[in-house]
Order: structure tokens, then sequence, then C-alpha cells
């Protein structure tokens, strides 16, 4: 609308700032291959699920994976393996902690040291989590994750809109589209299918309080309802939230009032001190390619030898 109109000259100085910032730097070559599964919106595709199931699909055919992440909203530098019996959101941000459970991951601010590490653990392929706008990496391989409920919203960069980057140039680097939900191919690279597969939910009542901290709520509550569930309010708070006591003590009371249940995310959970946990249920989703065999065949043929 007219706020978008007005923001769009700074969304249009942000778009050519990273653009200028990716002109004039060298991506460093490793010799195992890097995929890398990013957005360009700023959050709520999905990617950290699909890197999930990505992973899976290689470990399936014996590959050593590791992933690589930033580690946002953590304030460990690294490169560091994260260990999530011990590291804390705090230390090492929500999605490393999901990702760690699944397969080796290193976090690093400066993501060429974390690759180095994997490689030194024994990795035989990274994936890089959230890596589209890195320009550290020469990536042999890179995935743009659309949620198409979302899509890319008003097209325009932030403020003015919900990119990261231009579209174009975002779309530029682009090997191919996974699109999660229902909805038409998009663009002209290859499209690959999925869908986010929610864990059956066992709760002690049907009333349900939800709230999280996601770059896009909306799917999450929509997620719910399709379970059936009687959503009577939901509550949401920005991307990778940090709770505090009093927004716990809060929602636990309005529960108590409604004679409902809180349900939340695994990302939010993880967040959540232990006292707090044995009050709340989570909804897990996983992520299923609609062909799986045409992925692992694209990926084959972009990076030769793998499989």
């Amino acid at each position: 609308g007219i706020l978008s109109a007005l923001l769009w000259p700074l969304g249009w100085v942000y778009g050519k700032g990273t653009s200028l910032v990716r002109a004039f730097k060298k991506p460093q070559r490793f010799p195992v291959p890097i995929i890398s599964i990013g957005n360009i919106v700023c959050g709520g595709a999905g990617k950290t699920p699909t890197a999930i199931a990505l992973a899976h699909l290689l470990q399936a055919r014996g590959i050593k994976v590791h992933f690589v992440t930033r580690g946002y909203s953590g304030n460990q530098k690294g490169p560091l393996k994260v260990n999530p019996t011990f590291h804390t959101a705090t230390d090492v941000g929500d999605e490393s902690l999901l990702l760690a459970k699944q397969a080796p991951t290193w976090v690093a601010k400066i993501r060429p040291q974390g690759v180095q590490k994997a490689i030194e653990d024994g990795a035989q392929l990274i994936i890089l989590d959230d890596g589209h706008q890195t320009t550290s990496l020469y990536k042999d391989l890179s995935f743009v994750v659309v949620d198409l409920l979302q899509g890319f919203g008003n097209r325009s960069v932030i403020p003015a809109g919900p990119l990261r980057e231009g579209l174009k140039e975002g779309l530029k680097r682009t090997d191919a589209l996974i699109g999660i939900g229902e909805g038409e191919k998009l663009f002209s690279q290859p499209f690959f299918k999925a869908q986010s597969i929610p864990h059956p939910l066992t709760l002690p009542a049907n009333r349900v309080i939800a709230f999280c901290g996601l770059g896009f709520p909306q799917k999450f509550y929509k997620t719910l309802q399709n379970l059936g569930v009687d959503l009577i309010a939901t509550e949401s708070f920005p991307d990778h939230y940090k709770y505090k006591e009093e927004d716990l003590l809060r929602l636990h009371n309005q529960a108590r009032y409604h004679e409902a249940v809180l349900v939340t995310t695994r990302k939010d959970m993880v967040k959540i001190p232990p006292p707090w946990q044995s009050h709340l249920h989570v909804l897990d989703i996983s992520i299923q390619f609609e062909d799986s065999e045409r992925m692992l065949e694209f990926i084959s043929q972009k990076i030769a030898g793998l499989l």
C-alpha cells in the first residue's frame, strides 16, 4: 500500500548495496561440494526443515553430510561444533540446535572457517543453511525455498517489502526453486514441489492457544486449524524471539483462564527454559519432497560423482 510505496526508495538502496558487496567479494572454493539452502524473503519460507529433509535424502545414500550455519541470534562466533545437549539457543541460535540433532553442525560467523572445520571432521558434503546471501563461499548448487502461500509478497526489498534483495538478482544465482505447499511453478528455474507434513499431535484438550516467533506465523496457525483444533487465540512474536519469564507466565495464565493448552513450534521450544517446557505442547513438521528421486538426479547432474 502507501507505506510500501513510501519506503520503496530505501528498499532500492538496500538492494543495490547488497549487490555491490557481492560484486566485490571473491568466493572461496573447497574440495567438497557445498549445497546452499536459502531464501529471498526475510523469513518463514521453511529453509531449515528443507535443509534437514535434503540431508536425510543424502544420508540415505551413505553421504556424510555436515551443516554449516551462521548461528543467527547466538552469541558464539565459532567455528564451533554444536552439541545440542550442552549448547543453548543463546549460544548458537535456535536453528543450529534443530540441525545438530540431524547431522554434525558447525556455527561460524565467518562461514569458510566452519566449512574447513567440517571437512577436517570428515564431511563429504556441506549443506549451507540460510546460505543464499553468503558471498564468501562458492556454492556448487543453490536452492531457494519458497512457501507458496507466502510467495515473494509485494516483491519489494525491505523495508518496503519482505525481500532480502532484489528478486531478479536473487533468482539469477538460483539453480532451482523448492516450493512448499499448494501452488504452481514459479519462474523459469527448475522447480521441485514439497509438502510440510505435520506430525501427530496428541493434546489433553482441543482448545488451543498457539504462539510462535516465526517469519511467517500464519502458516503455523493454519496447520493447527487444518488438524481440527479449536484455535481460540494466537500470539506472534518476532522471528528468533528470546522468550522472557513474563511472556511465558502471561501465556500460561491466559491458557488457564480459557481452559486451553499452549502449543508452539520446535524452533520456539528450544528457546524456552526447561521448567516451562512441561506446560507446552509442540507441533513438529517434516518436509517431504514430492519426487525425491528427481531431486537426487538433479543433484547428481550438478555435482558429478556425488551419487
